[in-house]
C-alpha cells in the first residue's frame, strides 16, 4: 500500500509541471503566415491610374528668345506589365516592361512676340499622349509579404501636336506625330495576397527631352518652338507570379 501511494505521488510530481507547461502554450488552429513571399519568378499584370504632363515651349526668332509658355496635360492611363524577379535573402532585383493607353491632353495659347504685338498674331496648341511605355530595372527589399522598390530605365511615348499660327492674313498649321524617347525613374510598394497574387502602388517620372519645330509665316521671320515634355504618373495594379 505504501509503495502504491509513493508511486502515485511521484507520478503526479513529474507530470504536474509538464501539464502546466502544455496549458501555457498558445493553441494555433490555422497555419502560420509565411514570413515573406517568394518573389523569384516571372509575373504578368494589369494596372490603371492617372497622369499629368507638362509641355514647356520656348519661342525664338533667329536664335533670339522672345517668349515661353507651358501647356498642362492630364488624363487617365491603363495598361499591362510583364517582368521577372530574382530574390536573395531580403533583396529583390528584377526587370519590368509595360505598355499604357493614355487619355492625357491639354491646350495652349502661345503669347504674342513683343516685337510683333501690333499685329493680330496668335498661336494655339493642342497636345495629347495616345500611348507610352517603359522598360526598367527594379531593386528593392522584401519582408513579411511586402516589397518596397526603386525603379529606373527607358521610356517612350506618342505625342501628337496640332498647332495653328495666324498673323494678319497669313496662317500656318502644323500637325506633328512624334514618337518620343527618354528616361524614367520612380518607386513603389507591392504586397503579396493569395498564393501567386500581389497588388502594387507605383509612381513614375518620365522625361522626353526637347524637340524643335520652325513655323514659316508669309511676311514674317521664321519662328522656332523648342518644346520640352515630361510626365508624372501614379498607378495601382495587380500581378500574378508564375
Amino acid at each position: 500500500m505504501r509503495a502504491s501511494v509513493l508511486a502515485a505521488t511521484t507520478l503526479l510530481a513529474i507530470s504536474g509541471p509538464a501539464a502546466a507547461a502544455d496549458l501555457a502554450q498558445p493553441i494555433y488552429r490555422g497555419a502560420m503566415p509565411a514570413p515573406y513571399a517568394p518573389w523569384t519568378g516571372f509575373y504578368i499584370g494589369l494596372n490603371a491610374g492617372g497622369g499629368i504632363g507638362n509641355g514647356r515651349s520656348d519661342f525664338n526668332v533667329a536664335g533670339v528668345p522672345f517668349a515661353s509658355a507651358t501647356n498642362s496635360l492630364s488624363g487617365a492611363i491603363g495598361g499591362g506589365q510583364v517582368g521577372y524577379n530574382w530574390q536573395t535573402g531580403i533583396v529583390v532585383a528584377g526587370v519590368e516592361a509595360d505598355f499604357q493607353a493614355s487619355s492625357l491632353n491639354g491646350n495652349l495659347t502661345a503669347p504674342c512676340p513683343f516685337a510683333l504685338c501690333a499685329l493680330p498674331l496668335s498661336a494655339t496648341y493642342s497636345q495629347k499622349v495616345g500611348w507610352f511605355g517603359t522598360a526598367r530595372g527594379r531593386i528593392g527589399v522584401a519582408a513579411n509579404g511586402w516589397l518596397i522598390y526603386a525603379t529606373a530605365g527607358y521610356a517612350y511615348a506618342r505625342l501628337d501636336t496640332d498647332a495653328l499660327a495666324t498673323a494678319v492674313t497669313a496662317s500656318a498649321a502644323v500637325s506633328m506625330h512624334d514618337n518620343r524617347s527618354g528616361w524614367t525613374a520612380g518607386g513603389g510598394i507591392e504586397v503579396a495576397l493569395a498564393p501567386g497574387w500581389s497588388a502594387k502602388l507605383e509612381y513614375l517620372y518620365l522625361n522626353f527631352g526637347k524637340v524643335s519645330t520652325t513655323w514659316l509665316l508669309a511676311g514674317l521671320p521664321p519662328i522656332t518652338d523648342s518644346d520640352r515634355f515630361d510626365m508624372n504618373v501614379v498607378r495601382a495594379g495587380v500581378n500574378y507570379r508564375f
